[in-house]
């Protein structure tokens, strides 16, 4: 509860110093009579519950996107500042401003605060409506408000409705002051209309809308996928000019077709180039990754089943996002992991996982864990994990790890330092180790440091936290020094088999010593030697690290990303270890999950070796080998959006054993590659659009197939990789929406699965900024704000009296002096009551005389004894009636009884 006037409380103490004598005749007489006088105070100090303070918010909302005119801030503050100046007494004022997202600068106060941090706000969109939700959660309910909004308009009209209702609800006007950009003259190109899947070879149009605002002459230059197709000018009218070009496809998958227009005097660059992205189909196509790109029973076998088959080298394998759209399903066969384009594992796994693609990996000496797919992120979409178990170990391994902690290894290498993807990558390798290992850790630079002396492998958690605490030091690495210091410490192993891994620079790898002589004894003597080169084989000391590996009957690798290093760690490991190829042929058990990738056979021949993985839980165990291993030879699963299946017997080489010779090869993997493929969902069809910043999705199914988008889910990948979860909008029976915002350049793809199928949307992409957009109508912003001033009861372009006009007084307030003027009347009721009729007063004693009353009596009966004693005595006889000389008895009953009435008019008056 608020006082408006607390001092009219001061005149309760006053009125009771006053007429102490008349408020308190008895307790509840005198209850009564206080109570009434404090509710009459009350009543003067004007109290209200509930609701805020009077007064008015204005809360400016401005507009900071690129399609706002230079300078407009300026004037924004200017505007400020005179609303500020003109608050009264209650007035508050705050900031909010929007561009892609909306930021609340400043809280509502009695002082404006003009934000530094306008410029922070990402120019690159106007989300109006979600600025104008923010300002409206500013207000404190009850409080009246208006919002200013200061902008160009050029925003979606749907937000800003559904804020606008939101507003008017509340009470809450919005005024507008639209602010409209003059561009000048300017040509864009407003958009590219290409068809979104078109058959390989077959020409199709490709119509452009080219926006002006004056006539004249531009020159035109077409792309594909950034080549240049074509070039010439063009007359363009004032307005909107249609030009058209003929383009067709030669491969399957994405093409980015890409417009630029440019005439003289154009005064916004930004939105000289158009772009749109097309893809060729063809029928199911399989990229087989195979050694040296050869083409061999495997591919063979696909094609004569029907399949299409491209077949590349793992150095040129086409795995970008936008190559990988003209595939169904990737073979890697036997081919490592370092040999893959840069970024491919990653595209690879990302496609699968979240495109709906399929992906098969065969085995053999270069692939799985020997071929450094562990902690890589194929193995994330793979259906068995890598790791070394202790159950397939059959021989220790001691192992000592040079690291090399020069100065340059605190160099910067992503989010972390070399030296702690280092650290990183010497841990994985020790995580690998099994208790019949033993493992040594040294740090080099001019001098090595035993972080770790050979040990026996028990605690990898202890041993794992020691090396990530390794800080670079100062200088190179001495190669010399880092040789006899591991050698040293393998003299006291006991496993046979003994291995030096030396990581360095391959830039900055100093004195190697005697190398030539020292390591080909420790070859002899059963130890072998494996460098990992940061850096690349171009390297100044890149020679170096080659012949030292080749010297220590080890390998080299180089490692251009130092990202990479844990895995590369975790290879060699593996590799040197011998456990995770089984190098013996090996019958094959045939489990009833292999049924349901299609028409598959009971019996499948003996392999003459395979792969050691192990099964993830959620996995379709579909081949396993008949030996004490019992390991999978053939594993699927669906995995995000798509499939990927590992078979862990060679395709086509050493180990394929009697597969090779095996009728039933071609049907087999056919059978597997189908499924892998997958196919869209029948009556599925999809409608695609660019809406400025956001791209829409519109599906739809048959009326029998309507239950089935219930199920959908979808992924939308950005071109960063980053990849997020689709919301579907239902429209309609049987039709559902999606929308995309469009977050910088570059392609926006998208997959759904419906069902047990998955389908590519289109693929979609932002040549420009929305804000930069030259609009076909320069007044739809303008009217936009008309609107919403409108809905809300606001002004459109407000002076600054207009702004700060309106109600102050806070609404939801409840005024208690109403309320309290019938509670004195009814208490001054109660009052008259108990005085006049005696009641609710508490009764006690054996007669029912209430204590009170009869205190009241035995006053009185004192005050009458003292008025008898007053009153003078008259004696008639001397004697008494019979002659006796005592006087006889006088009535004085007539005198008492007025007395007492007397005595009882002067005690009601004092009542």
């Amino acid at each position: 509860m608020e006082l408006l006037h607390p001092e009219a409380l001061l005149l309760v103490p006053l009125v009771v110093l006053i007429m102490r004598g008349r408020l308190w005749p008895r307790p509840l007489v005198g209850m009564l009579r206080g109570a009434v006088v404090l509710t009459l105070a009350l009543v003067l100090a004007q109290p209200s519950w509930g609701g805020v303070d009077d007064g008015r918010d204005v809360v400016l909302v401005v507009d900071t996107s690129h399609s706002m005119p230079s300078g407009h801030l300026q004037e924004a503050r200017e505007l400020a500042r005179e609303i500020a100046s003109g608050l009264r007494a209650g007035d508050r004022i705050g900031v909010v401003a929007f561009g892609r997202t909306a930021v609340m600068l400043s809280r509502p106060s009695e002082a404006l605060v003009w934000p530094d941090r306008l410029s922070e706000v990402d120019p690159e969109g106007s989300v109006m409506g979600e600025a104008l939700a923010q300002a409206v959660s500013m207000v404190v309910p009850g409080r009246n408000a208006t919002l200013l909004v200061w902008s160009d308009g050029e925003v979606r009209e749907a937000d800003a409705a559904a804020v606008a209702r939101l507003a008017e609800r509340r009470g809450i006007r919005i005024d507008v002051r639209p602010v409209l950009r003059s561009p000048g003259r300017d040509a864009a190109v407003h958009e590219i209309r290409v068809p979104s899947e078109v058959p390989i070879a077959a020409p199709f149009a490709v119509n452009a809308v080219v926006l002006t605002t004056s006539a004249g002459r531009a020159v035109w230059r077409l792309f594909a996928d950034g080549e240049l197709a074509r070039s010439g000018s063009v007359e363009l009218e004032q307005g909107r000019n249609t030009l058209q070009f003929e383009n067709r496809l030669t491969d399957p998958g994405e093409q980015v077709i890409t417009l630029e227009i440019e005439m003289p005097g154009d005064q916004v660059s930004q939105n000289n180039r158009g772009m749109a992205v097309v893809r060729g189909v063809a029928k199911t196509r399989v990229l087989c990754v195979t050694p040296l790109g050869r083409d061999d029973r495997l591919t063979r076998s696909l094609r004569a089943a029907g399949v299409e088959v491209v077949v590349a080298g793992p150095a040129e394998a086409p795995l970008t996002l936008g190559e990988l759209d003209g595939f169904r399903a990737v073979v890697l066969e036997d081919v490592p992991a370092g040999d893959l384009p840069p970024g491919g594992m990653r595209s690879l796994a990302d496609w699968v996982q979240n495109l709906g693609g399929g992906l098969l990996m065969t085995g053999g000496y270069s692939s799985f864990g020997v071929g450094g797919y562990h902690n890589s992120p194929i193995e994330a979409v793979l259906p068995v994990t890598l790791e070394i178990r202790e159950e397939q170990r059959k021989f220790g391994l001691a192992m000592a790890i040079a690291l090399d902690r020069s100065g340059s290894m605190g160099a910067p290498a992503g989010d972390a330092t070399k030296m702690a993807l280092a650290n990183s990558g010497a841990a994985t390798a020790i995580g690998l180790l099994s208790p019949i290992d033993a493992v040594a850790v040294l740090a080099v630079d001019t001098v090595p440091s035993a972080i770790q002396p050979l040990t026996q492998v028990a605690d990898i958690d202890e041993l794992q936290g020691l090396v990530r605490s390794i800080e670079p030091g100062g200088g190179g690495i001495f190669i010399e020094e880092a040789l006899h210091a591991c050698a040293d410490e393998l003299q006291l192993a006991e496993q046979e088999t003994r291995h030096v891994v030396i990581f360095a620079d391959a830039g900055d790898a100093e004195r190697p010593g005697d190398y030539r002589e020292f390591i080909p004894k420790l070859a002899q003597a059963g130890v072998t030697v494996s460098v990992i080169g940061l850096g690349s084989d171009e390297d100044s000391d890149a020679a170096l690290l080659l012949e030292m590996a080749a010297l220590g009957g080890g390998r080299c690798q180089f490692v251009r990303d130092a990202t990479e290093l844990p895995r590369v760690f975790a290879q060699e490991t593996i590799q040197v270890a011998r456990s995770s190829l089984i190098e013996e042929p090996v019958a094959a058990s045939v489990r009833a999950s292999l049924q349901l990738l299609g028409a598959m056979p009971k019996v499948v021949p003996e392999v003459g070796g395979y792969s050691v993985a192990w099964p993830k839980d959620e996995a379709e165990l579909d081949l396993v080998a008949e030996d004490d291993m019992g390991g999978p030879l053939l594993m699927h699963w669906q995995v995000g959006l798509g499939r990927s299946a590992a078979f862990m017997g060679e395709a086509d080489g050493d180990l394929s054993g009697a597969w090779v010779e095996w009728p039933g090869y071609a049907d087999f993997f056919g059978t597997l590659i189908r499924w892998l493929a997958g196919g869209a969902p029948a009556g599925l069809f999809v409608d695609s659009y660019r809406d400025g910043d956001v791209v829409v999705h519109q599906l739809e199914v048959d009326a029998d197939s309507a239950s089935l988008l219930g199920t959908a889910r979808g992924v939308a990948t950005a071109p960063d990789g980053s990849a997020s979860e689709l919301l579907f909008s239902p429209t309609g029976p049987g039709r559902v929406e999606i929308r995309l915002p469009l977050t910088g350049g570059g392609v926006h793809r998208a997959a759904v699965q419906i069902g047990e199928d998955t389908v590519r949307l289109p693929p979609m992409c932002r040549p420009y900024s929305a804000e930069w957009m030259l609009q076909p109508d320069p007044r739809s912003g303008e009217r936009l704000l008309r609107g919403l001033a409108r809905r809300t009861g606001g002004n459109v372009a407000p002076s600054v009296a207009a702004i700060l006009d309106g109600p102050r007084e806070a609404r939801g307030r409840v005024d208690l002096a109403p309320w309290l003027v019938g509670l004195a009347f009814l208490l001054l009721l109660g009052e008259i009551a108990v005085r006049r009729l005696h009641i609710f007063a508490p009764n006690v004693g054996a007669h029912g005389v209430s204590w009170w009353r009869a205190r009241r009596a035995r006053r009185m009966a004192g005050r009458s004894e003292e008025v008898a004693a007053d009153v003078p005595a008259t004696v008639d006889d001397a004697d008494g009636a019979d002659g006796s000389s005592e006087p006889a008895p006088k009535d004085t009953s007539g005198d008492l009884m007025g007395a007492l009435e007397r005595a009882r008019k002067r005690g009601q008056r004092r009542v």
